[in-house]
């Protein structure tokens, strides 16, 4: 198998929207021990990927993306505008709902980091899944600590990935990185200060 043919399956497994998938899961059985709850809070979180999913392959179709990736930076704040509104509709949902107070506050996170990444993105196109993907085992590592640190060792390869297929350059793919780590980082201390978990 060829590098790039590697590489683009390695981009498609951690892509930011099937990575989102299991964060609900994972947060709220930790906080909770009722798999059936996170497993219900996972379907409610499934609707909101799957309607961003479809808005961007909307987008694709219609051609204001270029691509799935939405590679090209002058057409990010669209998407971010999207993501911004999405997050609002799914935190009110969960006080609508009396959601778990873990997600909540994930959601004030990423509604953040949406911004942030807005402002970033006038100046330089940083990596979505690298900074996805870091920030999602960042956080993993720190909450289950033990065996989970070597799941860091996946952001290299997902940095790899987005360089050998030519989606980023290297300084994209670093701030991509850095960006998810200090906002694991930062979510981690709030809740840690907020919950004592």
């Amino acid at each position: 198998m060829k590098a790039t043919s590697i590489a683009q399956v390695i981009s498609f497994l951690f892509n930011p929207v099937m990575l989102l998938v299991f964060l609900p899961l994972l947060l709220v059985y930790k906080t909770t021990g009722d798999v059936v709850v996170a497993l219900a809070w996972t379907g409610y979180t499934m609707i909101f990927l799957l309607a961003m999913t479809f808005f961007i392959i909307y987008g694709v179709h219609k051609r204001f993306f270029t691509d799935l990736d939405v590679s090209k930076r002058t057409q990010r704040p669209l998407l971010f505008i999207v993501c911004f509104v999405m997050g609002i509709v799914y935190l009110l949902g969960l006080m609508f709902l009396n959601g778990p107070k873990i997600l909540m506050v994930v959601v004030i996170g990423l509604l953040l980091s949406v911004f942030f990444a807005s402002l970033i993105n006038t100046r330089l196109k940083m990596s979505i899944h690298v900074a996805t993907v870091s920030g999602l085992l960042f956080a993993l590592a720190i909450i289950y600590q033990g065996y989970y640190y070597l799941t860091l060792l996946l952001i290299p390869a997902v940095a790899w990935s987005r360089l050998e297929i030519k989606r980023h350059t290297l300084p994209e793919t670093i701030v991509g990185g850095c960006f998810g780590i200090l906002l694991s980082l930062g979510m981690y201390l709030l809740v840690q200060h907020l919950f004592k978990y």
